[in-house]
């Protein structure tokens, strides 16, 4: 734009002069007119396209370090992207207990906390992380939770189907229909803390 504004000052400027001014190609020009109009070059595709979303067969994922207060622990889920260009993670992961890669979900899965933060955009490489609070389910009465012993996550990228199994030892409640949530979590955020 501004090369179009120097093109049209600099021809009224010699026009208002006086000399004659001969019709470059690819220009009009009308006989008493001081302004130029001069077609503009093709412009370079913007860089504003929208990277497409984020798949699990291209995120590899981990837990974060623990933090533990008043009877929950949290941890972040982290997700990396392995894909060879940009994509975008936005929303809340799926998150429940489980005893294996294959296994149901043991109990209820982790309720959404919060808001969504937007999306996160993820170059390749890059990394993003969601917040998962574990309560202690031995504060529950048992007859409200029947505990039983896990050895895993089942993590489901937000707007997924296809999920991630993490080792992850624990207990859980056993009833899925417990009468606190057991896992709250987080939407994703930049970076690996998971805040």
């Amino acid at each position: 734009m501004a090369w179009w504004l120097l093109t049209a000052a600099t021809a009224a400027t010699v026009t208002g002069c006086g000399t004659e001014q001969s019709t470059p190609p690819g220009t009009t020009s009308s006989a008493g007119s001081a302004l130029q109009l001069v077609s503009q070059p093709p412009t370079a595709p913007t860089s504003d396209a929208v990277a497409p979303q984020c798949r699990t067969p291209d995120l590899a994922t981990g837990l974060g370090p623990e933090t533990a207060a008043a009877g929950t622990v949290a941890f972040p889920i982290v997700f990396t992207n392995n894909g060879s260009g940009p994509c975008v993670l936005e929303g809340f992961p799926g998150v429940s207990y489980a005893t294996g890669p294959d296994s149901a979900p043991v109990g209820a899965p982790a309720v959404r906390d919060g808001a969504s933060s937007g999306p996160v955009q993820l170059a390749s490489g890059g990394q993003a992380s969601a917040l998962v609070y574990a309560i202690n389910v031995h504060n529950i009465p048992p007859e409200q939770c029947q505990p039983v012993s896990v050895p895993g996550l089942r993590i489901y990228p937000p707007d997924n189907t296809i999920s991630f199994y993490l080792e992850r030892t624990g207990t859980a409640c056993g009833l899925a229909q417990a009468t606190t949530t057991q896992l709250r979590i987080h939407a994703v955020v930049a970076g690996g803390s998971g805040r």
